[in-house]
């Protein structure tokens, strides 16, 4: 259950690359009601550090609070945050939605924005490879089986560089394809260069910071 704080705490932000990434609409696969958005980004260990160093000090005040309150030494749940080729994965996600006791459903979006901060086109798909700004809330929780953790509850992506259908040519190389004569999307431009011509006539870890 989350634990009752007596303010929302501040936001966080950190740029990095998208790796699981659903912010348009809710993914289901695991919360079929109301779905789950998450945007799994992959960052330098630096910005890793630097988000770990913000966390830092209201995980260990809300932690201080809950074992008071529980009378007992808590067991850490694993923290949010996994090793990753090229960085350090920090994970991040929101409810759909929520059904209120009374029965009334509130639903949950995620703020989308491209790199001048204006709202995303609804017709603009992000997908998992693009560069990102995430922000996030901190969300403190407890359980008897899992013990204290964090979910780092997302709040709004801006896109400052646009992946174009989730895969890259990394992600090809991967499946074992390279590079051949034939076609080639964009007329064989990247986005940024047709971005331009348009103008012109986006483990297990535990808490130890």
């Amino acid at each position: 259950m989350s634990i009752k704080s007596r303010k929302k705490h501040d936001i966080i932000k950190f740029k990095g690359t998208a790796k699981f990434c659903f912010v348009n609409e809710p993914s289901k696969k695991f919360k079929p009601e109301f779905g789950e958005y998450i945007c799994d980004t992959v960052v330098t260990d630096e910005v890793a550090e630097k988000v770990k160093a913000q966390l830092r000090s209201v995980y260990e005040q809300e932690l201080k609070e809950k074992t008071e309150l529980e009378g007992k030494e808590l067991k850490k749940a694993e923290l949010p945050f996994v090793e990753s080729e090229g960085g350090t994965l920090i994970k991040t996600k929101l409810k759909g939605g929520v059904r209120a006791k009374d029965g009334k459903i509130y639903n949950f979006t995620v703020a989308l924005f491209d790199a001048a901060c204006n709202p995303l086109p609804e017709d603009v798909q992000v997908w998992g490879g693009s560069k990102v700004i995430v922000t996030i809330r901190p969300n403190f929780w407890y359980t008897a089986s899992l013990g204290f953790g964090v979910t780092l509850e997302l709040q709004a992506v801006q896109v400052l560089e646009l992946a174009n259908g989730g895969q890259s040519a990394k992600a090809a190389e991967a499946f074992g394809l390279t590079s051949e004569e034939g076609y080639i999307a964009n007329g064989g431009e990247t986005l940024d260069q047709v971005f331009d011509a348009e103008e012109t006539s986006e483990t297990e870890v535990t808490a130890n910071f």
